[in-house]
């Protein structure tokens, strides 16, 4: 597992489980009750959804397969789109598995753009 994504899932599982925290091993515990976190998990190529193959680019090497559009529920849904850059589960020691996908998101440009989409 990269740093990055070491980082990130520790960030991630503390936001998801705040009555069970975790820390990365190098560094210092930010709660009394925070545990160090493993480094193991498991890393897929593709997870189906709705009969869809998505594939991490990471993995495969490619986006063109990885691209994906997300709706996340809510009041005023939203609707973002983005690369799955890895797919993996991690197992935590004091319950069942967790299933991640490591994204990187869009972002609309607002900037100077060429005329010439003005015509498509």
């Amino acid at each position: 597992m990269s740093t990055e994504t070491y980082r990130s899932l520790a960030r991630t599982l503390c936001f998801r489980f705040p009555y069970t925290p975790v820390h990365c091993r190098g560094d210092e515990a930010l709660v009394p009750n925070s545990t160090p976190l493993d480094r193991e998990a498991t890393f897929f190529d593709y997870v189906i959804i709705n009969g869809k193959r998505h594939y991490a680019s990471r993995t495969v090497g490619s986006n063109s397969s990885s691209l994906v559009q997300v709706t996340m529920p809510g009041a005023r849904p939203v609707v973002a789109y983005g690369e799955v850059l890895e797919i993996f589960q991690f197992d935590r020691r004091s319950s069942n598995s967790v299933w991640f996908g490591r994204m990187r998101w869009f972002r609309p440009w607002y900037g100077a753009r060429s005329k010439i989409w003005d015509d498509l």
